[in-house]
């Protein structure tokens, strides 16, 4: 394994820890309700947060593959369930699997850390059979967006929404330009309002304190009354200037 090319160490990318729940973008559960995958491949899945809530909604009916350019990733994702297969691999180059050898491919907040964007879709278009769906999603940053976290180079050395993004998109368009491809057709391109959730925020601080341990930070909310879950989502902030931006599509079946 090796570090991402042009991009960020490992342990940069390490950093970053995401929360599990069963909570999952409402688009994502509607494409995966009408279209179960047998096989599925999560590109960029970092702590599980969105192979999991899939898995435990009875919507992946064999195997998840889980793709990461972290072992530890890799790791705790092959932990949430028998069915995951971790892979250690940069995700626009998964030379692990074959050709059309997925029935859906998943990215979530993955595209903006990759060195190229324009990598991701063609080893989407690669992996997917005919008639396989996708789903990626991104952030969007508007003229006045900022957040509390200053880019590390080589990203853009400003105020954005994570340490390591090496680019936030400027809207639908260009994230969707960013994944066009002849194999592959859109059905949704959509963006709303990013939030974030201010208990993610006090269990983030508790951590920096050393009162939780970071690699228990994934699993904590699963091990707390469901009402803190749901209150997550309830009282989530508006980040300004931020959008989640998705996109779902199928690869052509020529």
């Amino acid at each position: 394994m090796t570090d991402p090319p042009a991009g960020h160490s490992v342990e940069d990318l390490e950093h970053s820890r995401y929360f599990l729940t069963e909570w999952m973008p409402p688009l994502l559960r509607q494409t995966a309700e009408r279209s179960p995958p047998q096989v599925l491949a999560d590109l960029g899945a970092g702590d599980g947060g969105t192979l999991w809530p899939l898995d435990h909604a009875g919507l992946v009916g064999g195997t998840i593959y889980a793709v990461d350019i972290s072992p530890e990733h890799v790791a705790l994702c092959e932990r949430l369930s028998p069915k995951v297969k971790g892979i250690v691999s940069d995700v626009a180059r998964v030379e692990e699997l074959p050709d059309a050898s997925v029935d859906a491919v998943i990215s979530s907040q993955v595209i903006e850390h990759l060195p190229d964007d324009r990598a991701l879709a063609p080893e989407i278009a690669r992996l997917l059979r005919p008639g396989g769906w996708f789903y990626v999603s991104s952030v969007i940053r508007g003229p006045r967006g900022f957040w509390i976290y200053k880019g590390k180079p080589p990203a853009p050395e400003r105020w954005q929404l994570d340490p390591t993004h090496m680019r936030e998109y400027k809207s639908e368009e260009h994230f969707r330009t960013a994944l066009m491809h002849p194999e592959l057709e859109f059905d949704v391109v959509r963006s709303s309002q990013l939030k974030f959730g201010l208990t993610d925020f006090v269990f983030r601080a508790a951590a920096l304190a050393h009162l939780i341990p970071r690699n228990r930070l994934p699993e904590l909310y699963l091990r707390l009354p469901g009402w803190v879950s749901r209150a997550r989502r309830a009282i989530g902030v508006p980040i300004p200037g931020y959008r989640w931006v998705e996109a779902m599509g199928r690869k052509r079946a020529f």
